[in-house]
């Protein structure tokens, strides 16, 4: 609004008194030093360059972080810059006109590693490109933030692992105790009943299977996935998974309802983790309706997604309890060792995709598999994709 009343006042210079000139004068002035300040002082570095990719604006902290050398020259940026990283980047991204976000850099200086994050962009005036603007900033102290939350979330994820392994251990380890002991007793008989004995054994043959599992499925939870991504159509896995839950779903008496697209798009997948993924959720879905209920598996197709849906008419999760069911060894169920989700999670997560979860107690619950659709025409940034359109104009002028 400001800009717009001095640019009409100029407009006028003419019908202006000196008086009013001059007063004009001094309030471009006030206005144009308090940016001056503000942009000096800010954090972030800004860099403005004209369409010969010559500096014409650099503030302080841009000069510092870049180690611009000779702000002042009349040259392409790249030639004051004495990072040969920086300089090879600046004149790539300059003179083929890119539209940049976020590129990181790693730079080494007296006070050690520091890592930047540089933007370019179209510097747009009176809607003509006039020339770049680059930002650039020091995202040091964010990265390493990052790191240690990430290495807490580690660590915590780790502790709760452990004191899960060592609970679901526990169990079959004080059963298998148990029936030793009987087994025991039983020999110090002179003629030991053959019948029980081969009952304790049995359990403990059960118990000892039983630890074997946890151990499976701990490693598959904490060990890098072996995720072989490719171009596969979602439709027959679906179906495939639907068609081998159906047989025990009619035993549970679950009506089972499938809806799945024709012609679904190919999308990079695993085919053996997704069906996995697929059956733990079908599993859960089933196991919260012992006495039947309806059991749907919906694929339908977003703007650049898949979405599956698993949903039952179960029990429900309680709202409380939400924020957990992904955690490693939480489970509502008196079997299991609650890992199920947990490794379905990180199934979706290895394909790139997500997992949302909407449940009211008594009523149900839907588990959705949200998968990215692989675009294949890649989608253009602002900025840079109109100069081609202006130049065209600017040669039939």
């Amino acid at each position: 609004m400001r800009a717009s009343f001095m640019g009409k006042a100029l407009s006028r210079a003419d019908k202006l008194t000196k008086d009013q000139l001059l007063s004009l004068f001094k309030e471009l002035l006030a206005s144009n030093e308090r940016l001056e300040a503000a942009l000096q002082s800010m954090f972030d570095g800004i860099l403005v360059c004209n369409l010969d990719h010559v500096p014409v604006l650099i503030n302080k902290s841009a000069e510092r972080i870049l180690r611009i050398q000779n702000p002042e020259s009349q040259a392409p940026l790249w030639q004051s810059i004495a990072d040969e990283e920086l300089k090879d980047f600046f004149y790539k991204a300059l003179t083929s006109e890119e539209t940049i976000l976020g590129e990181e850099f790693a730079l080494q200086s007296s006070s050690g590693t520091r890592i930047i994050a540089i933007s370019l962009s179209a510097l747009l005036s009176e809607d003509k490109i006039a020339g770049t603007i680059i930002h650039v900033e020091d995202i040091t102290e964010k990265r390493k933030k990052e790191t240690q939350l990430r290495r807490a979330e580690s660590l915590a994820a780790l502790t709760t692992l452990a004191a899960g392994v060592a609970h679901e251990i526990n169990n079959p380890l004080g059963s298998i105790s148990i029936r030793i002991q009987l087994l025991e007793k039983l020999l110090k008989n002179p003629e030991p009943d053959q019948a029980a004995m081969t009952k304790h054994l049995s359990v403990v043959k059960q118990e000892m299977e039983r630890l074997k599992q946890i151990v499976v499925d701990f490693l598959f939870a904490v060990r890098p996935m072996d995720v072989q991504l490719l171009s596969e159509n979602p439709g027959p896995i679906i179906q495939e998974v639907a068609d081998l839950v159906e047989p025990e779903a009619e035993r549970f008496g679950i009506e089972l309802k499938l809806s799945i697209p024709p012609d679904l798009p190919k999308l990079l997948m695993d085919k053996r983790l997704i069906k996995q993924a697929l059956l733990n959720l079908i599993k859960n879905a089933m196991a919260v309706m012992p006495r039947g209920g309806k059991l749907g598996i919906i694929a339908e197709l977003g703007q650049d997604e898949l979405r599956i849906s698993i949903s039952d008419t179960g029990t429900g999760i309680p709202e409380e309890l939400l924020t957990k069911i992904f955690e490693p060894y939480f489970t509502t169920k008196k079997s299991g060792t609650g890992l199920g989700l947990t490794i379905t999670f990180k199934i979706i997560k290895e394909h790139s995709g997500d997992i949302s979860l909407e449940s009211k107690e008594g009523a149900g619950s839907i588990f959705t598999i949200h998968l990215p659709i692989p675009q294949k025409e890649k989608k253009s940034l602002p900025g840079w994709e109109d100069k081609a359109t202006q130049a065209g104009s600017q040669a039939e002028e």
